[in-house]
């Protein structure tokens, strides 16, 4: 009796994963591409479709002006001389002074070197 049950076993397990294999679909990542659907604009549902620019949403009228630049410079029709480049400041945050006085705050408690106090609160742009 005991010399059948590793079989059984065997057997059972055998029976599992073939039902496993037979039942469970298998993914495929390579699925061809639906061109039915080409609207392949950057957009955010969270604030209404709202178009994105990079890092961030785009303002009236940017979104046109970066097509008009993408399109221009895909043809080659952009030089060194007129092509432009766009910044955006980093947004403020009126706790940055806060957090800068609190971090100031516990290294002088810790007595932290003058220079380390220095290069970290250098390192958060206080």
């Amino acid at each position: 009796m005991s010399s059948k049950l590793p079989v059984v076993l065997l057997l059972t397990a055998v029976l599992v994963a073939s039902v496993a294999v037979s039942t469970i679909p298998a993914s495929n990542a390579l699925i061809q591409r639906n061109f039915s659907y080409l609207n392949d604009n950057h957009l955010t549902v969270r604030t209404g479709n709202t178009k994105v620019c990079g890092d961030h949403l785009c303002a009236p009228g940017e979104w046109d002006k970066l097509q008009q630049g993408l399109s221009q410079a895909q043809l080659g029709n952009v030089t060194k001389s007129n092509a432009t480049t766009t910044t955006t400041a980093a947004p403020s945050n009126a706790g940055t002074t806060n957090l800068c006085n609190l971090v100031k705050g516990a290294l002088a408690s810790s007595n932290a070197d003058a220079s380390v106090t220095q290069k970290v609160l250098s390192d958060l742009g206080c």
